[in-house]
């Protein structure tokens, strides 16, 4: 009998069969063999189609049953781990309104932070653990707010892993962890956030109902089967995010244990006893796949956008064909250790959590044209990303996580011996590296929910270290090389700042030169409407007294010049400029106006600019044609018809206009 685990990310589809007695890997496939095409129709934007998803999820499970002979009767369970924070939207008929806006699409960040301020910091991070910040509630509002009509037709939301296993099995469900990662889940209240969704004006109901991690989940249904060629009926009784699931593969389960990789980026997944987090929101705390069944089970992530992409940065362009890993590896070995003054910064990857949302692009410091060579590049490279995890994981001891041991997969940068014993020197920890992956890890976990295994420790007692580092390298330098590393990274950090003050101080100051230059052009509005108007008085005063003289209307000369002066004082056409030109001052504050409060008279759009333009009472009569006891009965009645109260001030309401 054997177990079926998938690792789904945003790259590929892993699959794994686990024999159920004897725990051997039978056969693992990765599908596609290139990378998932991803959806960028912005800056910023990632999507995929999670049809395709199931697609290229079908495709791998055909080839693994072909290429291990496997019956699929005799596939006992399936688990499901899953690239987090990705969004799928399905309406009754479980049909994808749009692609998945997945965990790399940036477009929600305005959106969470404003929420984290809203809702207030302290609220988020005691109750909620995270500011709402890029995940997926705040890409749900995204939605909301920009794809009404998407919205409207969602009847619930999903995520990656959630998606996968309805179609297997026809259920829309998720996990308190996945709500958690979707920073949904309210962790003193022990359930759905209200205030958050309160905030962001979001359906309860488009939450998918809950159930175990470890359980059955729901049964293959025959168009499944059909699909995937697995046989109808088969449980699904597994599922995690990718981060969790990867330190269970690791076996990485209770309170002081540590789970690492470095592949593109890098992560560190510590668990804790209780909620924590940060007030610096440098780490995330999410739930831990066994918290529904110990409910003090926090897993604590760290993540580095600068990993091994830098290393991998270096291989193409400094390396280039001539030297594999390997070689470089051997190479930078010859090198000692601080690379002869050599440091890199491998921050260029994007805005770094960990460094408060900086992007400091990456540094290159002390290179020297007559000493240094590609293999102190090599090294230097190593040595910026270690001490970069070192620097993330003293913030987690900050926090209390015991780093002692960190576990880790075989296929990332902690196969690199210089990278490994660098981050044990520093840390005085043991890395155990572990072969095995997130699939495996899916499949021995999903055999817990069925009775194969007693407990899902019994499910990972086997996950033994092939290959262990200690601490090897003399402490005091690889110090010397860490600290001068940290000097420059916190003058960067310095620098960047400065440069942030230097440009706000600037936005700042034009942003007064506007107003200034705002304030001049509404001085100098006024002023032309005042002439207008004093010259509009002056023709009737002239068309007055021309009607008053004798005779003036048999003089065929005069006749005409009161029929022009009665075209011109009858002409709208300059209080329709006027409107154009006091909007485009003042933010379409007629516009904003006659939506708060339609068919006002012109009268009363009148007093209005004339209050926004500061004018006296004496001032508005005169323009008004009113006396200043009507001036002031037209002001009140104004208040009324704007259904302002006694407390509320008239010239405070028209200034809001113009800002909003």
């Amino acid at each position: 009998m054997y177990l079926l685990g998938y690792d789904i990310g945003s790259s590929a589809i892993k699959a794994a069969l686990v024999h159920a007695e004897t725990r051997h890997v039978t056969g693992i496939v990765q599908y596609p063999e290139h990378q998932m095409d991803m959806i960028s129709r912005h800056r910023g934007w990632a999507e995929q189609q999670p049809e395709v998803w199931w697609h290229d999820f079908s495709f791998a499970t055909q080839r693994l049953l072909e290429q291990t002979g496997v019956r699929p009767k005799d596939i006992q369970a399936i688990g499901i781990g899953y690239q987090m924070h990705g969004l799928v939207l399905i309406d009754k008929e479980q049909r994808v309104l749009r692609p998945s806006i997945i965990w790399c699409d940036s477009r929600a960040v305005a959106i969470g932070q404003q929420a984290f301020q809203e809702l207030g910091e302290e609220y988020c991070l005691k109750e909620l653990l995270n500011s709402p910040g890029n995940f997926t509630a705040s890409k749900l509002k995204w939605v909301k707010d920009n794809e009404p009509g998407v919205y409207e037709k969602a009847d619930k939301l999903l995520l990656p892993g959630d998606f996968i296993a309805m179609k297997l099995t026809g259920e829309a469900m998720t996990t308190i962890s996945g709500l958690t990662e979707g920073i949904f889940w309210n962790y003193l209240q022990n359930k759905p956030d209200d205030a958050l969704l309160r905030h962001y004006g979001l359906r309860e109901s488009l939450l998918a109902d809950t159930v175990p991690a470890f359980s059955i989940q729901g049964r293959v249904t025959p168009k499944a089967a059909e699909r995937t060629g697995l046989a109808v009926g088969t449980p699904v009784t597994y599922r995690a995010g990718d981060q969790p699931n990867n330190a269970l593969a690791l076996n990485v389960l209770h309170p002081g244990e540590v789970a690492a990789t470095s592949g593109t980026s890098g992560v560190v997944y510590g668990i804790v006893s209780q909620p924590v987090f940060d007030r610096k929101s440098r780490v995330n705390s999410f739930a831990h796949v066994n918290y529904e069944e110990r409910s003090d089970r926090i897993g604590v992530l760290l993540c580095l956008n600068g990993a091994g992409i830098e290393y991998s940065w270096i291989k193409r362009q400094v390396a280039r064909s001539e030297h594999s890993y390997n070689d470089m590896e051997r190479m930078a070995s010859t090198v000692p250790v601080g690379s002869d003054g050599l440091c890199l910064l491998p921050f260029g990857n994007g805005a770094e959590r960990m460094l408060e949302d900086r992007n400091l692009n990456a540094h290159i410091f002390n290179l020297d044209f007559n000493r240094h060579t590609r293999a102190h590049l090599y090294r230097a490279s190593l040595e910026g990303i270690a001490f970069s995890f070192v620097y993330g994981l003293n913030i987690l001891k900050e926090l209390g996580l015991n780093v002692d041991v960190i576990r880790v997969a075989n296929d990332n940068m902690f196969q690199s011996k210089i990278f490994s014993t660098t981050i044990a020197t520093m840390l005085g920890s043991q890395i155990q590296v572990v072969e095995t992956t997130g699939a495996i890890g899916a499949a021995r976990a999903a055999g817990v929910a069925i009775g194969v295994f007693g407990t899902l420790e019994d499910a990972l007692e086997d996950v033994r270290p092939a290959a262990i580092y200690q601490p090897e390298i003399n402490l005091a330098i690889c110090q010397q090389a860490y600290n001068y590393w940290e000097s420059r990274l916190k003058l960067a950090m310095e620098e960047r700042l400065a440069g942030q003050r230097a440009t706000d101080a600037g936005a700042t100051e034009k942003a007064e030169e506007l107003k200034k230059e705002v304030r001049r052009y509404n001085k100098e509005l006024a002023a032309s409407k005042l002439q207008l108007d004093a010259a509009n008085k002056f023709l009737a005063d002239v068309r007055a007294s021309i009607q008053k003289a004798e005779g003036a209307h048999a003089l065929p000369e005069l006749a005409k010049l009161l029929q022009q002066i009665d075209t011109r004082l009858n002409n709208s056409r300059d209080w329709e400029d006027f409107e154009i030109h006091f909007g485009l001052l003042h933010n379409d504050f007629f516009e904003k106006l006659n939506s708060i409060c339609p068919g006002m008279s012109l009268q009363e759009l009148k007093m209005c600019a004339y209050l926004k333009m500061k004018l006296s009472t004496k001032e508005m009569a005169s323009r008004l044609g009113l006396s200043i006891r009507g001036t002031e009965t037209c002001r009140y009645r104004l208040r009324q018809k704007l259904g302002l109260s006694k407390r509320e001030n008239l010239l405070a309401f028209l200034e809001a206009l113009s800002t909003e």
